[in-house]
């Protein structure tokens, strides 16, 4: 159940993250078309994936370092990067990857605060022992920064003759 309101709270976070874009970097309002429809699909589909991935592995501790990598660091990255070229900002790779590290941090942070709110009050099991908190948040960097080194590259390219410096006559 914690794995579909994670998928469904990561599918939200792409609609917040678009309209987040749009305002600091246009000044305007997103418009969502199929486009944000077909980005949907592939967090849903990376959800599953990632998931499953975790779930397969039998050491707890290990299980959930993969969860916090992966499925909390590189996948909220991934919506970060599907929002930011959804909303079509026209920045730079530094400013796409400060907004979304700070975005990235904020959702790792606001998990954490969750699991203790629902840990101490709702006696639900998170975390094994105090450090939990501190390898999540560490893991959750661990996959931010992955996400950063495989997805920043693509930030920024576009196929103008006039930036490749091919005139035609």
């Amino acid at each position: 159940m914690y794995l579909i309101a994670l998928t469904f709270g990561l599918c939200l976070s792409y609609f917040v993250f678009t309209l987040l874009f749009s305002a600091f970097f246009k000044n305007q309002f997103a418009i969502f078309n199929s486009r944000s429809l077909y980005s949907v699909i592939l967090i849903v589909i990376a959800s599953v994936i990632i998931f499953s991935i975790s779930l397969s592995i039998s050491d707890i501790e290990l299980s959930n370092r993969v969860l916090h990598a992966l499925g909390g660091g590189f996948l909220t990255f991934f919506v970060c990067f599907l929002a930011f070229r959804d909303s079509r900002v026209a920045i730079g790779k530094f400013q796409f990857l400060v907004f979304s590290i700070l975005l990235v941090t904020t959702l790792g942070v606001a998990n954490e605060i969750l699991e203790f709110f629902l840990q101490s009050y709702f006696h639900l099991p998170f975390s094994l022992n105090p450090n939990d908190t501190w390898l999540d948040l560490i893991s959750n960097t661990v996959g931010l920064l992955l996400g950063a080194i495989i997805l920043a590259p693509f930030v920024g390219r576009k196929s103008r003759p006039s930036q490749t410096g091919l005139h035609t006559n």
